[in-house]
């Protein structure tokens, strides 16, 4: 059985990342949507109320960034605690970043307080300096 604060949090954790740079190309949306079918415990709801819930948070952002910020940032604290989801989000995070060709730095400073909200490692996801990695 799915979990919705689960798909709350990662459908907010894309339209952060997504917005990082203050827009949502076709590609992230895309990259998101098919991250979401892959994952059991999301794909339980349907691509149909992802699609919703991404949408709904991207007005958010247009209308009141701040808020769309705000409201992001409370769905994905719900995560906190709970590694296997957190992880799920950020790897999905990282996906979506990379899916319009790069991972620039506004979007890798989103996933880093995405890290931060969910008290993970970022080293874990190769987001901090050092050999390879994501920069």
């Amino acid at each position: 059985m799915g979990d919705v604060a689960q798909m709350d949090a990662v459908v907010a954790a894309c339209a952060l990342v997504a917005q990082a740079d203050g827009w949502v190309t076709g590609q992230e949306r895309k990259r998101m949507i098919d991250r979401m079918s892959q994952s059991p415990s999301i794909r339980f709801f349907g691509l149909h109320e992802v699609t919703v819930g991404f949408e709904a948070l991207n007005m958010r952002f247009d209308r009141d960034p701040d808020d769309g910020e705000a409201a992001a940032e409370a769905a994905v604290s719900v995560l906190r605690g709970q590694p296997g989801p957190s992880h799920l989000l950020i790897e999905t995070a990282c996906s979506v970043a990379e899916a319009d060709g790069g991972f620039d730095a506004e979007e890798r400073e989103v996933v880093l307080r995405l890290c931060r909200l969910l008290d993970l490692d970022p080293a874990r996801y190769d987001l901090i300096s050092g050999e390879g990695g994501r920069r």
